[in-house]
């Protein structure tokens, strides 16, 4: 796994800043870490390894075992669509990830940030 281009900004510590998952070079998954450092601590993580193995969107597995993962700060749009999600997801003491792609069985209720 290998950052694309991060800003400066990526490491300031304390910050929060989203970042992008991306799988295969399609953004994959956004959520918040201080820095690139713990964005890719939060990547490498285990559980969430298993858990993109075991998704699939459209039938096809969202991480398989020849998938190339990629981290980046994320795209402004991206950004708008890691809050939208925030804004309307229960309440929990767990960090907030967000899917940027349709996961099979998974009813998703608004997918982007609202158009003015």
């Amino acid at each position: 796994m290998s950052a694309h281009e991060p800003s400066q900004r990526a490491d300031v510590p304390g910050s929060l800043q989203v970042f992008v998952l991306d799988i295969d070079r399609k953004p994959t998954l956004a959520f918040e870490a201080n820095g690139l450092a713990a964005a890719q601590e939060i990547c490498r993580d285990a559980d969430l390894q298993t858990d993109l193995a075991a998704l699939t969107s459209d039938g096809v597995p969202v991480c398989g075992p020849d998938s190339t993962l990629g981290l980046r700060i994320a795209a402004p749009e991206e950004i708008a669509a890691f809050r939208h999600a925030v804004e309307r997801a229960p309440g929990s003491d767990q960090p907030t990830m967000t899917f940027l792609i349709k996961i099979d069985g998974v009813m998703v209720i608004t997918v982007g940030p609202e158009q003015d």
